[in-house]
């Protein structure tokens, strides 16, 4: 049940920067001021809940725990958080692709209602006039 909770909150958090109308402004900025690094990261459902993934790990409880006798602890805590990480990346995008498949073509329209208003914002070029 645990489990259940920190993915959801990860899908949750992460469905809410990436997806929602309330973040749009941060979206639109990262396009306009750092299209290599920050707009993939804001964009992405998969590497924004791994940074997620990490800081809900940290805050409330690891999925995975790293105890290995042979590593120094710090490198233990390390995996511990890069490997939660990981998982939590992996089950948010499984719940995405779930997401995306139940939406079907309104998923579709959406990306278009997307791209049409932030062409016509000025934030991006239109693909079609390059």
């Amino acid at each position: 049940m645990d489990f259940a909770i920190i993915v959801l909150t990860v899908y949750g958090i992460s469905a809410i920067v990436t997806i929602s109308k309330i973040f749009a402004p941060l979206r639109d900025w990262a396009d306009k001021h750092s299209p290599d690094f920050w707009s993939y990261l804001v964009k992405c459902m998969q590497c924004f809940p791994f940074w997620a993934g990490v800081f809900v790990s940290f805050v409330l409880e690891a999925p995975l725990k790293v105890n290995n006798d042979l590593f120094p602890s710090s490198l233990n805590i390390f995996f511990t958080y890069l490997f939660s990480g990981a998982l939590l990346s992996g089950t948010t995008m499984l719940l995405h692709v779930l997401h995306v498949h139940l939406m079907g073509d309104k998923w579709n329209l959406y990306q278009e209602m997307e791209l049409k208003r932030k062409i016509k914002k000025g934030i991006i070029k239109d693909p079609k006039s390059e």
